[in-house]
């Protein structure tokens, strides 16, 4: 049996879940009463469950079934979170007990990075190890420059600049947005290549004249961090006479709540008191078009590194 493992930050059940939940992102420091309470003000605005964790889940099932027709043999999908069960170490477990013989990891996000992907591949490994299982292992990684992929998030953009008033898309910007990361540049050449080509290749798909890129989701000021900071490059794109943004995550490709806020409800304020439009582009989610994509990047990758896994002719 093929197993694949889609991976994600985090997947909170219940509000109960919450103070566990920013306790381990925080690396066992309890989180204030009231920093716990402005999250949760943050989930009930939203008024749905956890949406990472949910469309988790489904993005691996709706994966493993369009997998399934194009492998010998059987192909199951688990998911595994960084700081909510089942963590990596539980699910490959639980991976190993099921009769996986075989592995496919795949953190659904276009940008490597070492506290992301690399990250999640270290700990299977780690796991397999403890359990003194050695097994086959394809890593899928480094697709932001798929063709479907640029495709469909210009698509999605297209149709956030449609929505804008006619005035107002005369005088628009595309802000392409990625999780900030910790740190000088330099240790994160990769992550910022990558960032920097998928916002290109996607605006030359669309032809718009007028875009940037930005980073959001900064920790505390007092580190450095990677900049600009969206708000700073929409402020200035006020400045200049812009009416409307249109901004568009590379990152997160799953409805998260950070990316909600930080790109779109929290930004909405201060738009309005700019004087500027905000659209954000719909997240990819289990889009039948994104999972067929995804789709083709799996089947890339494994045709390159393990094609015997394959039914004859898939690719």
């Amino acid at each position: 049996m093929i197993g694949i493992i889609i991976f994600a930050y985090g997947g909170p059940t219940s509000m109960d879940d919450l103070l566990d939940y920013y306790t381990h992102i925080h690396h066992g420091k309890a989180p204030s009463e009231e920093r716990i309470e402005a999250v949760k003000e943050k989930y009930r605005h939203v008024g749905e469950a956890n949406q990472l964790g949910s469309m988790t889940r489904r993005q691996a099932l709706a994966l493993e079934h369009a997998l399934q027709p194009c492998f010998e043999e059987q192909v199951k999908s688990y998911v595994a979170f960084k700081h909510t069960p089942p963590f990596v170490r539980e699910t490959v477990e639980k991976m190993v007990a099921d009769g996986v013989e075989k592995i496919i990891t795949f953190p659904i996000k276009p940008l490597y990075s070492k506290m992301g992907i690399r990250y999640y591949q270290r700990q299977v490994r780690k796991t397999l190890n403890m359990l003194g299982c050695d097994m086959p292992i394809v890593d899928v990684e480094h697709w932001h420059q798929q063709e479907d992929f640029i495709r469909i998030l210009a698509q999605r953009v297209q149709e956030a600049l449609d929505w804008l008033p006619k005035d107002e898309f005369q005088a628009s910007s595309v802000i392409f947005t990625a999780h900030s990361q910790p740190g000088l540049a330099k240790t994160h050449e990769i992550y910022i290549q990558q960032f920097s080509e998928l916002a290109k290749l996607v605006a030359e798909q669309l032809h718009v004249p007028d875009w940037e890129i930005a980073y959001r989701s900064a920790g505390e000021k007092k580190e450095l961090w990677l900049g600009p900071d969206v708000k700073d490059v929409i402020r200035e794109k006020a400045s200049q006479g812009i009416k409307a943004v249109v901004t568009c995550d590379l990152l997160s490709v799953t409805t998260n709540l950070e990316a909600l806020y930080d790109i779109g409800f929290d930004l909405q304020e201060q738009c309005r008191e700019w004087n500027i439009e905000l659209v954000r582009t719909a997240f990819l989610d289990d889009a039948y078009d994104f999972i067929q994509a995804l789709k083709k990047v799996v089947l890339q990758k494994v045709t390159a590194e393990a094609k015997d896994w394959l039914r004859p002719n898939v690719i």
